[in-house]
C-alpha cells in the first residue's frame, strides 16, 4: 500500500549481545495464567455502544458485516520473551504475525497477538475519528511489572507500532534497545490490581491516501509478552494473572 511509514524499531538488527545473554540466562517458564478481557477466560474487544450505532464496527473479515464485539481465548503458561525476536529492521516479522486476523500464539507460547479490522460504517462515507483504549485489572503476583503491550495500527497511510510498560519496581541498571522507540511508554497504575495502559490512541479512518484512494478500514493488532530482560520478570511472578480489556470508540 502507498504512503507506508517504514521505520525500524531497532537502529541495529536487535539487542546488544549482553541483552540476549541476560534473556537466555533468565529464560524460565513464567506462568502468566491468562490474558483476559471483561469476560472470564477470554480476551474481549468492544466497540462502545454509542459508537457502534453511529459509525464504526470491528471484524475479522472485511467481507462480513462489522459488529461491536470480538472474543478470543486467553493464554496460559506464558514464557518470557523479547521484542527483539519478532521486530527487526523493517516490519517483515510484524507483517507475518498479523497476516491472518484473529488470535496468534507463537510456537514457544511466549507471544500472544490479536489482529482485527476497525471499519468506517458511515452511510455517507465521511471520515471517522477513532480512539482505542486499553485497561488492565485482576493482577496477581505483580505480573504487570513484567508485561509488555505493543499496538500496531496499519493502513495505507498509517504504520505505527507503540510499546507500553509499567514503571520498573526494582532499581537495577539494565538497557533494552528499542531503537526508534527510545523507551516504552509508561502506563499508569490506578490501584493495586488495575490501571490504564493507554487512553485514546487516535486514528482517522476514511481519509484520502496519497494516491487518491479512500481508506475505509484499518488493521489493528495488539501484542502481549513478558519482557525477559526486565528485572521484574523473575520467578516471583510465576503463576501470576492479569486481565486486559480493549475498547474502540468514535472520537468525541
Amino acid at each position: 500500500m502507498g504512503g507506508r511509514k517504514l521505520v525500524s524499531l531497532f537502529r541495529t538488527t536487535g539487542f546488544k549481545l549482553a541483552a540476549f545473554l541476560v534473556l537466555l540466562a533468565t529464560s524460565v517458564m513464567i506462568g502468566l495464567a491468562m490474558l483476559l478481557g471483561n469476560e472470564a477466560g477470554q480476551f474481549v474487544i468492544r466497540v462502545r455502544d454509542d459508537s457502534y450505532e453511529k459509525s464504526i464496527g470491528i471484524t475479522l473479515d472485511l467481507d462480513e458485516t462489522p459488529g461491536g464485539l470480538l472474543k478470543a481465548d486467553g493464554m496460559t503458561g506464558m514464557a518470557d520473551y523479547s521484542a527483539a525476536y519478532f521486530v527487526k529492521l523493517g516490519y517483515n516479522d510484524l507483517d507475518a504475525i498479523t497476516a491472518t486476523t484473529g488470535q496468534y500464539v507463537n510456537d514457544g507460547a511466549s507471544l500472544y497477538a490479536y489482529t482485527f479490522y476497525i471499519v468506517n460504517t458511515t452511510a455517507d462515507g465521511s471520515n471517522v475519528g477513532v480512539d482505542v483504549s486499553m485497561t488492565y485489572s485482576n493482577v496477581t503476583k505483580g505480573v504487570d511489572n513484567a508485561v509488555r503491550v505493543m499496538t500496531y495500527a496499519y493502513s495505507s497511510n498509517t504504520s505505527t507500532p507503540e510499546i507500553y510498560q509499567k514503571s520498573d519496581s526494582v532499581d537495577i541498571d539494565y538497557v533494552v534497545d528499542y531503537g526508534y522507540i527510545q523507551q516504552p511508554i509508561i502506563f499508569e497504575e490506578e490501584k493495586t490490581s488495575s490501571g490504564t495502559i493507554f487512553t485514546g490512541q487516535h486514528y482517522t479512518i476514511g481519509s484520502t491516501a496519497s494516491e487518491g484512494e479512500r481508506v475505509d478500514y484499518m488493521k489493528y493488532s495488539v501484542f502481549f509478552w513478558l519482557e525477559g530482560n526486565d528485572p521484574d520478570c523473575n520467578e516471583a511472578i510465576q503463576g501470576g494473572t492479569i486481565k486486559f480489556a480493549l475498547q474502540v470508540a468514535v472520537s468525541m
